[in-house]
């Protein structure tokens, strides 16, 4: 139970979390000049905010409720190969978001992600795709991870504050969160999240500092492993996956590496606003390089404490979802004192805050852009840039925040939620690559992944409401159900599966209407190739530019490849570095040497091979991203 002291340390955040979101307003945003774009001010900060801020802000708003239950859960379950759980969803995803696309998307001028399609497709059929696509996010993204995060609130604020009941635990968080977003913003949104991510580094700091303190250091903390588990120390001290582990063993982080990074990036919602709002393009690309390595410092000084439990409570390493997910209210409870007990909570509130704040702030953006705007595109209170638009803006953030509270009082597991979320994200994103890298995806190739994509998902699972079930066709594949059945934990990871197939099954179904299909029309086509300047196969495009005499915008050839080597070199640098610090954790000190040297030499090459990009792209206003006519 949280002391008085602890109860005065969340206050007093709170309280600060109010104030500095409401001074960001003034740093950010304008103050009202002739003229000024209202819109952009309110959802962008005046497209004024630097690479690393945005990043951090990004990192911040990733982790949600996964900050506490869900991959502290993780982790006593799977022991230090945890790394393996969100090294592969994030690294290489995040750095290829950063080296092929950002610096395209924020040089496209618009304000949201749907807006693209604006540009992408003609005809008037793109606000079909630009309303569907705001509300697949509203409702498939948005409201489940603001459901998530109230969700991971109340399971820690429960056993600490003693509430039972969830309607307590969202009087205490959201009028502060609300009252920061309404009126500083995005530039609010930004600036407490960097607040937010100072307060969740310092509080797992404490916590690891507090966790080798009691086990007598890293090297008597993995003795003590050893001793707690006889059978299972090796799996838990293991560098990498352990082949057939019940939770995440090497085709299950397989399948956490391919879905959540194909896609990535020829897409965009949350990251979107933050990649807009960039003061240069540069700035732009840094963002999601400085929101991977911020990630990833706040992820494995979250989860490496969690080896402390599995010595004091070694049964836990057995637990199935419910049971594990309490294991971040017992790392509390057990090894911080009061007053630092309340920083963990301070720090479990940033990181929900900021997930919530954020997608508050983008969900009433693209609503207003891409669904009241194109409903009724000649109303002058929402016309682009006006102050109307932000009045509008703000009344849906309501909207959309109790649609995540219905989720809240629905869900139940957190990694759950996840896995639902990815499975339905990963049937749809193989189209978002081949939209930027394939000039014959046209309007039929996406709608056959946006809609097909997910029916396909639900297909291959089955569907249950209430009683009511409806098998799905895995369920007829000899051994599956049997491999589901096997526990909570297992069938979780052949969720994960069940992702990865359906995002095969449905990335074949739309290649195949786009071969079907007549593609877009050559002038709407030319005219985003000129304006996007895409990487990938635009041949026949490129050709009739050329034969326009366009040379001087066309791209280079080339910088798809490099691109997405240069990602490789810096998602395998910032694992690198990651994996020093999970074997330094438990005291193998040469092994983390070894990764530690790797990350330098890989993280000096890689800011060599990025300064070279962000030329080659035009980032810095003097690169060489275009080819004459003799290419």
């Amino acid at each position: 139970m949280a002391a008085t002291s602890d109860k005065i340390v969340v206050v007093v955040y709170l309280l600060g979390s109010l104030a500095l979101g409401i001074a960001a307003s003034r740093w950010f945003r304008g103050k009202g000049a002739p003229g000024q774009d209202s819109e952009d001010d309110y959802f962008l900060a005046g497209r004024r905010v630097p690479g690393w801020m945005n990043g951090i802000s990004y990192a911040a708003t990733a982790l949600n409720a996964d900050v506490g239950p869900t991959y502290c859960g993780l982790a006593v379950v799977v022991g230090l190969p945890i790394a393996f759980f969100y090294l592969p969803r994030f690294a290489l995803a995040w750095m290829i978001a950063a080296l092929v696309f950002a610096v395209r998307w924020r040089q496209l001028g618009i304000r949201t992600g749907p807006e693209f399609y604006a540009l992408r497709f003609g005809g008037q059929r793109t606000r079909i795709v630009r309303i569907y696509s705001s509300l697949f996010a509203v409702f498939v993204n948005m409201a489940p991870w603001i459901g998530a995060g109230l969700l991971g609130v109340h399971k820690i604020f429960g056993p600490a504050f003693g509430i039972t009941d969830k309607a307590t635990t969202l009087s205490i968080v959201l009028p502060v969160l609300l009252i920061y977003v309404w009126i500083g913003g995005f530039a609010g949104v930004v600036v407490t999240d960097i607040m937010q991510t100072a307060v969740i580094v310092l509080a797992s700091v404490i916590l690891c500092v507090a966790v080798l303190w009691e086990h007598g250091g890293p090297s008597s903390l993995a003795t003590a492993i050893q001793a707690a588990h006889p059978d299972n120390a090796a799996d838990i001290l293991s560098t990498w996956p352990v082949p057939d582990h019940r939770v995440l063993g090497p085709l299950v982080v397989l399948a956490w590496l391919i879905v959540p990074t194909v896609g990535r990036g020829g897409s965009v919602d949350l990251e979107g606003q933050r990649l807009f709002s960039c003061k240069s393009d540069r700035d732009a690309a840094l963002m999601n390089v400085w929101a991977v390595i911020g990630l990833f410092v706040m992820l494995a000084l979250l989860t490496l404490p969690a080896m402390g439990l599995l010595v004091k409570h070694p049964d836990l390493y057995l637990a199935e979802p419910a049971e594990r997910e309490k294991a971040y209210s017992l790392l509390l409870d057990e090894y911080l004192p009061s007053g630092l007990y309340g920083v963990a909570l301070a720090a479990l509130l940033a990181s929900v805050m900021s997930t919530i704040s954020s997608h508050l702030s983008y969900g009433s953006q693209t609503l207003v852009n891409d669904v009241v705007r194109q409903l009724i595109p000649d109303a002058k209170m929402i016309a682009p840039g006006s102050k109307g638009s932000v009045w509008v803006g703000r009344l849906l953030m309501l909207v959309i925040l109790g649609l995540g509270i219905a989720v809240t009082y629905q869900a139940d597991s957190l990694i759950g939620i996840a896995i639902v979320l990815a499975g339905m994200y990963g049937a749809t994103a193989t189209v978002y690559w081949g939209q930027w890298w394939w000039w014959r995806v046209n309007f039929w190739s996406w709608l056959t992944a946006m809609v097909g994509g997910p029916i396909i998902y639900v297909m291959l699972g089955g569907l249950t409401i209430g009683s009511w079930r409806i098998p799905g066709l895995l369920e007829y594949v000899p051994g599956w159900t049997a491999a589901r059945g096997a526990s909570e934990s297992a069938a979780q990871g052949m969720d994960m599966m069940q992702a990865a197939i359906g995002m095969a099954i449905t990335c074949m179904a739309w290649v195949l209407v786009t071969l079907l299909t007549k593609p877009e029309p050559m002038e709407t086509l030319t005219e985003f190739y000129l304006r996007a300047r895409p990487m990938g196969y635009w041949a026949p495009v490129r050709k009739q530019c050329l034969a326009e005499a366009a040379a001087g915008q066309i791209p280079r050839p080339g910088l798809l490849v490099d691109g997405l080597l240069i990602a490789v070199v810096g998602a395998v640098a910032v694992s690198s570095g990651v994996l020093a610090a999970s074997v330094g954790f438990v005291g193998r000190w040469i092994e983390a040497a070894a990764f530690l040297t790797v990350a330098a030499a890989l993280g000096y090459w890689f800011v060599h091979l990025f300064n070279r990009r962000m030329h080659r792209l035009g980032a810095d206003d003097h690169g060489d991203d275009t080819a004459g006519s003799s290419t």
